[in-house]
C-alpha cells in the first residue's frame, strides 16, 4: 500500500489532464470518462489518489454571509427583503437585482396576505405577519384611475378601473404596472377574469395570461378570451362550452397547475384548461347556505372545495377533494361562529393546513393541527367584502436582463 501511494505522488498534471482529440486513438483507459459539459469528445483522467488530489482543492470556507445570499434569501418575502437591503452596500446590490428577484419569484410562493375591498372603495392589504409581509402602497393609488382588486397570482395582481372596466397587471411592491388593450368581447364590470401566472427559473421572461370566461343574458354559452403577455393582445378561444348555463358564473375564478376554475350557481365547477383549451366540470358540492360562501383552494398541493355550513348556530367547515368533489374531511370551529361573528367565507388555505375565514367583520385563521383560533384583523364591509389571496414576490414586469434602455452585463 506504501509503495502504491507512493508512485502515486506526482504533479497534479498527470491526474487532472484535458486531451486532445489526436491523443484518443487507440485504445482508450478505463479510467477516462466523458465531459459533455466541455466537448462530446473530450476525455479527463480520474484521478486513483483522491487523498492527493484534496490537497490542491480551494478549501475556503463560505462565510455565512455567503452562505444566506446563496441558499436564503430567495425564500424570504419582499418586505422582509427591502429591510434587509440596509445591512450592507453588497447585501442593497444583491436584492436589487433584477436576477436576484426572479429567482425569489420563483421560490417564494406563500400566500402573504388579503386584498381587501368593499363596493368601489380602495384597496387595502391584510398581512399575515406585519413585519414579514407588505407593500409601499396597499390602496394602489399609483394607478391613473380608482380601481377594483380582480384577481392575483404568485405576486401579480390584476385590477380594472371603476370607470371604464380596463384591466391593469402591476407587481405591488415595485409599483409597476401595464394597461392592457381592449378585449374583443365585451366583459363588464362583474366579469369571470382569473390571472395565471407561473414563474419558472429559467424563464426570464415573467409571462402571464388573463383567462375570462365571457357570458351573455339569454345566451346559455360561455366563451373563453384570453390575453397572453407574449403578444400583448387578446385573443377569443375556439373552444366554446355550450353545457352551461353562463349567468350563474362566479365572477372570481381560482387558478391551479395550469387549470382555470370557476363556481357556478349550476351546481358544478368549470375547468379550463390553458395548454389544450379544453373545459370540463366537477361536482361543486351542495350548499344550502347562501352562494359564494365557499371557496376553491390549494390544500397540500391539491384542489379542494372550503364549504361552511351552519347547524344550530355552529359553524362547521367541510373540505371537499379528488375529481368528484367527495368529503375529505370535517373542521368544528370551537367557538359559536354564527351568533357571535355572523356570515361565515372561506377564504382559503395558507401552507396546507392553516384555514382563513371571514367571519362577519373579522378575518381570522385557524391552524388545523393545534386547533387555534387566531385574529388576524377587524374591520367594516362584512359580507360585502371582497377577499384576494396575495403573495409577497419581487416579481418584476420588466425582463430581468433588460434595464432601462440597455442591457444589464
Amino acid at each position: 500500500m506504501a509503495d502504491f501511494e507512493g508512485n502515486n505522488r506526482e504533479t497534479l498534471e498527470d491526474d487532472f489532464c484535458l486531451l486532445e482529440d489526436s491523443d484518443l486513438e487507440g485504445d482508450v483507459d478505463e479510467r477516462f470518462y466523458e465531459l459533455p459539459i466541455l466537448s462530446p469528445k473530450a476525455k479527463a483522467k480520474i484521478p486513483v489518489d483522491y487523498n492527493k488530489a484534496l490537497k490542491y482543492v480551494d478549501r475556503k470556507e463560505a462565510g455565512l454571509e455567503d452562505v444566506l445570499r446563496d441558499h436564503a434569501l430567495h425564500l424570504l418575502p419582499a418586505k422582509t427583503l427591502f429591510r434587509f437591503k440596509t445591512v450592507s452596500r453588497r447585501w442593497d446590490q444583491w436584492i436589487s437585482s433584477p436576477l436576484f428577484a426572479h429567482r425569489q419569484t420563483t421560490y417564494f410562493k406563500n400566500v402573504s396576505g388579503l386584498f381587501c375591498q368593499v363596493a368601489d372603495h380602495s384597496p387595502s392589504f391584510i398581512s399575515f405577519n406585519q413585519d414579514a409581509y407588505g407593500m409601499p402602497d396597499p390602496s394602489l393609488s399609483f394607478f391613473p384611475e380608482p380601481v377594483k382588486v380582480r384577481s392575483s397570482c404568485n405576486g401579480l395582481v390584476c385590477c380594472q378601473g371603476i370607470e371604464d372596466d380596463t384591466y391593469y397587471i402591476c407587481s405591488p411592491v415595485t409599483k409597476e404596472w401595464k394597461k392592457l388593450p381592449r378585449p374583443n368581447l365585451y366583459h363588464g364590470a362583474k366579469a369571470a377574469v382569473v390571472l395565471a401566472f407561473e414563474p419558472y427559473l429559467l424563464n426570464f421572461n415573467e409571462s402571464y395570461e388573463l383567462v375570462c370566461a365571457v357570458t351573455f343574458p339569454d345566451y346559455p354559452v360561455v366563451y373563453f378570451e384570453i390575453y397572453s403577455s407574449r403578444s400583448s393582445s387578446w385573443r377569443v378561444s375556439d373552444t366554446i362550452c355550450y353545457e352551461l348555463d353562463g349567468s350563474g358564473l362566479h365572477d372570481g375564478g381560482y387558478y391551479m397547475k395550469g387549470v382555470v376554475y370557476w363556481e357556478s350557481s349550476s351546481g358544478v365547477i368549470l375547468a379550463f384548461g390553458l395548454r389544450d383549451e379544453q373545459y370540463g366540470f366537477l361536482p361543486l358540492p351542495a350548499n344550502d347556505e347562501e352562494y359564494g360562501n365557499g371557496a376553491l383552494a390549494m390544500k397540500h398541493g391539491e384542489l379542494c372545495y372550503i364549504q361552511p355550513r351552519y347547524q344550530d348556530n355552529v359553524c362547521t367547515i367541510n373540505i371537499h377533494g379528488n375529481m368528484d368533489m367527495s368529503l375529505k374531511s370535517v373542521i368544528n370551529l370551537p367557538y359559536d361562529a354564527g351568533s357571535t361573528f355572523g356570515v361565515c367565507r372561506a377564504l382559503g388555505f395558507i401552507n396546507g393546513d392553516i384555514l382563513i375565514l371571514g367571519l362577519g367583520t373579522r378575518v381570522v385563521s385557524y391552524h388545523v393541527k393545534e386547533q387555534k383560533v387566531e385574529l388576524i384583523s377587524q374591520h367594516e364591509g362584512g359580507a360585502c367584502t371582497r377577499y384576494i389571496p396575495y403573495v409577497n414576490s419581487l416579481v418584476s414586469l420588466r425582463h430581468p436582463l433588460i434595464r432601462d434602455k440597455g442591457l444589464i452585463v
